[in-house]
């Protein structure tokens, strides 16, 4: 019986880092790791170097380790690792074939398309090829081995899987799982070793592919991993160019694994040099020392992409601040899943992000900035202005990175770190509005003086399409006459809105003499208000009916028509 359990992956991971106090008597340590596990392929080197034949040699030596990787072994033997490649395409959806990496001749039966895209994606620590996040269609082969428990075949079907979004998007395309299951179990110091030799064996699996199928390029083949399974990615880039001369197309990073790999040699890790073109992105990239009582992200902050987007600044995604409670609930009161999902949100919510934008519901965009303060801020909020590129997140992502080069708007490549906030569920996509309140100036406004309070602002499209309610700010503001306040907001896609609706909570402080009414109500002069939306690239103004004061508690109407001229 197998269960995966991404639960397992965080604590394996937070006793790991507490159990191994690493230092430099243990960086000394390392060239004593014994060297035979009695596979007959085995050839161990005098310069503690491992090889396994075709695949190649896999030293222990700079920049393997360093004081980054105070602790490394050699990968187990292929046989130990036992990887293994599940095809899903339209002839085969429901009962997939596997790669023979010894029968090359078989290529040819598994209906795979040489001139269209080809998906090779993979999970990470203690997960599985039939994780439900990689295939629900894995179901029904599994169920009939008895490989996995009723529990598991529930949340199997719960969730949307990538083959399935994939083909039913892209149904001339071919799926490929990078199954390692086998080499994913603890300790983890050890499966960092095996996806060594797991790159080295996919990037043979998909020379085959190259030259059996007559394929021109590897232009239209995409990877895509997570956690461990990213930097797997890479290496497969690596030894493709290493081995073969073949370079990928396309890598997709979906939050890589910080333990061992952050500020590491880029050899080391996934780096742009592993694809014509690698995005990332980054769900749980929070310091462990910031994150009690969870434990601290499993996600690397650090930017190793052509394009790194930072979902909600890259941590603290939406619904996953949650209580405990919460979670249970939300899963039929099953305290076990609701501990899981609770620990593993912010992590495994990049491929949640990703399997949604294949959907295309809606647009999904983010933009160049330097910080994540800045950009919710608004001083990041015009497309191709001053570097702040907008680029297309999801299955676009290279088309859109490509077109400004391709249109001048950005003279060579660069890497970009792009932002963007999304929802707490599906859809995640949402809409980004800058709004600029500007206080009016007027002697009426001047006399009742400034207000203590939080703004909440809500569009209105057209046939009663709303986004929800949106905080100006999380925390009160004081708005003072004459003075102009900005910040970045996200809802539901409305196109362009047609009117605006203004709440204003007001706040008073009892220690505070500014935020004391006595003898007149409180409200704030806005003489109006210009939104502006990223992913139409618009900008309209609002105004209020006769520059009417936005009152308290509740709705006050803002529209174009009512500006004067």
């Amino acid at each position: 019986m197998e269960v995966s359990n991404s639960t397992g992956f965080l604590l394996q991971t937070m006793l790991l880092m507490a159990n191994h106090q690493w230092n430099n008597s243990l960086y000394n340590a390392i060239h004593n790791v014994s060297s035979s596990d009695g596979a007959g392929n085995v050839t161990l080197t005098e310069e503690n170097t491992r090889c396994y034949g075709v695949y190649g040699c896999f030293p222990l030596t700079y920049p393997w380790v360093d004081e980054k990787r105070p602790l490394a072994y050699h990968p187990r033997s292929p046989a130990q690792v036992d990887v293994r490649f599940p095809v899903f395409n339209k002839p085969v959806r429901e009962h997939p074939r596997f790669i023979d990496i010894n029968d090359p001749d078989d290529v040819k039966n598994l209906g795979i398309r040489a001139n269209e895209a080809i998906y090779f994606v993979t999970h990470g620590y203690i997960e599985s090829g039939d994780r439900p996040w990689v295939s629900i269609a894995t179901v029904a082969p599994l169920v009939a081995s008895r490989r996995i428990t009723t529990i598991h075949n529930r949340v199997l079907l719960q969730i949307k899987g990538f083959v399935d979004t994939f083909l039913e998007h892209d149904p001339k395309s071919t799926v490929v799982i990078i199954d390692w299951r086998r080499a994913s179990t603890p300790p983890y110091t050890q499966c960092v070793a095996d996806i060594r030799l797991v790159g080295a064996i996919c990037a043979h699996v998909i020379h085959m592919l190259y030259q059996e199928l007559g394929m021109r390029n590897l232009d239209k083949v995409h990877l895509l991993g997570h956690s461990l399974g990213a930097h797997t990615c890479g290496y497969v880039g690596y030894y493709l160019q290493r081995d073969f001369g073949l370079k990928l197309g396309r890598i997709t990073g979906m939050d890589p694994a910080e333990p061992m790999f952050s500020d590491t040699d880029p050899i080391v890790r996934l780096d742009t040099s592993d694809a014509k073109f690698v995005d990332i992105i980054h769900t749980d990239a929070t310091p462990w020392v910031q994150r009690w009582p969870r434990p601290g992200g499993l996600g690397m902050y650090q930017s190793i992409g052509h394009v790194d987007f930072y979902p909600n600044g890259g941590s603290n995604q939406a619904g996953c601040g949650d209580a405990i409670e919460k979670f249970i609930q939300k899963n039929d009161d099953s305290f076990f899943w609701g501990f899981q999902e609770f620990f593993g949100c912010n992590h495994l919510r990049c491929h949640q992000l990703y399997t949604d934008a294949i959907a295309q519901r809606c647009p999904f965009v983010g933009i160049g900035c330097e910080s994540y303060e800045k950009f919710l801020a608004g001083d990041c909020f015009e497309c191709d202005v001053d570097g702040h590129y907008c680029v297309d997140f999801g299955p676009n992502a290279w088309k859109s990175y490509r077109r400004l080069i391709e249109n001048g708007v950005m003279v060579e490549p660069r890497p970009i770190r792009a932002y963007m906030i999304t929802g707490d569920g599906v859809p995640f996509c949402r809409t980004h509005f800058k709004v600029t309140l500007v206080l009016s100036d007027s002697e009426e406004s001047l006399m009742h003086g400034g207000e203590i309070g939080k703004m909440s602002l809500e569009f209105l499209g057209e046939v009663r399409n709303r986004t929800q309610r949106m905080e100006f700010s999380k925390d009160p503001l004081y708005f003072e006459p004459g003075k102009n306040y900005s910040a970045v907001m996200a809802g539901k896609d409305v196109g362009l809105p047609r009117k605006a609706l203004v709440s204003w909570e007001y706040k008073t402080n009892p220690l505070n003499p500014l935020t004391w009414r006595l003898l007149a109500a409180p409200r704030v002069y806005v003489a109006y208000i210009v939104v502006q939306t990223l992913e139409h690239r618009s900008r309209q103004v609002f105004c209020p009916l006769q520059q009417a004061a936005v009152q308290a508690d509740r709705d006050n109407e803002f529209r174009a028509d009512y500006c004067s001229n």
